[in-house]
């Protein structure tokens, strides 16, 4: 199936966007999820972009394991990728990214936010924006249209529509992430996945049985497996259940 057929149509849109934008801009700030930053990334925009640089956001680094994420830094300073790690939560981490794009960039800065729906793009922009001028939310492609912030001091942000791979959409991890919606049929089966990413020797069906620790029950007394599952699914999202990274920097 072709890109043009399978992308909705703002995501071709996006696609001619930053094609046709990549000369004109300083860098493109990709935002990532710094529990699995690789599968998180969108490989096309290498080619999308030219010579203009990419610079890695490993977002919610709050929700990762932060050796793995420290890790992970490492090995993109090594290869000569610039890269930083943030959280919604630290103003100190979005200082940090401030410093990364002035040793990596001469101004003035011209900075397009790109990614995978659903990393955190428009909340990484407002904060360094310092305003929330960016409309947020949990659902995947929210951003629906190219949208300029002109702040002083010859800083130009350009925030984007949210871009996806077709060849990795039916990764479940991509699901737990948030990346790609999580159809009702498959949840109990990525409950299970989460509970053995917390319980590595656990049972098939061990995960079940928290459901009914925690009175997620049904009529006559079973355990709800539609609640449970959705509950386990938003304590991996939130961190709840503790951090965990999906990948190693291997």
């Amino acid at each position: 199936m072709s890109a043009q057929g399978w992308y909705p149509g703002h995501m071709v849109a996006t696609q001619k966007t930053i094609r046709e934008l990549a000369p004109y801009l300083s860098a493109f700030i990709e935002v990532v999820d710094a529990r699995a930053p690789e599968l998180t990334r969108h490989r096309p925009l290498a080619k999308w972009v030219g010579h203009t640089p990419i610079i890695l956001v490993l977002n919610k680094s709050d929700t990762a394991e932060a050796d793995c994420t420290k890790r992970w830094l490492a090995r993109y300073q090594a290869e000569g990728i610039a890269a930083a790690a943030v959280s919604a939560q630290s103003g100190h981490s979005y200082r940090e990214l401030g410093r990364v794009v002035a040793a990596t960039l001469r101004p003035p800065y011209r900075l397009s936010v790109v990614g995978l729906p659903n990393l955190g793009k428009s909340t990484v922009l407002n904060r360094m924006v310092g305003k929330n001028r960016v409309r947020t939310g949990a659902k995947p492609g929210l951003t629906r249209g190219p949208q300029w912030i002109r702040l002083e001091g010859g800083w130009e942000w350009l925030d984007l529509p949210g871009v996806v791979t077709p060849s990795k959409s039916r990764d479940w991890r991509l699901k737990l992430l948030g990346v790609v919606p999580v159809d009702p049929n498959d949840a109990e089966e990525i409950a299970a996945e989460v509970w053995r990413l917390y319980h590595p020797n656990a049972g098939d069906g061990d995960w079940l049985q928290w459901g009914r620790q925690r009175g997620y029950l049904s009529a006559g007394g079973q355990v709800d497996s539609h609640r449970t599952a959705d509950a386990l699914i938003a304590g991996f999202r939130s961190a709840r259940l503790g951090r965990v990274s999906l990948e190693e920097p291997s």
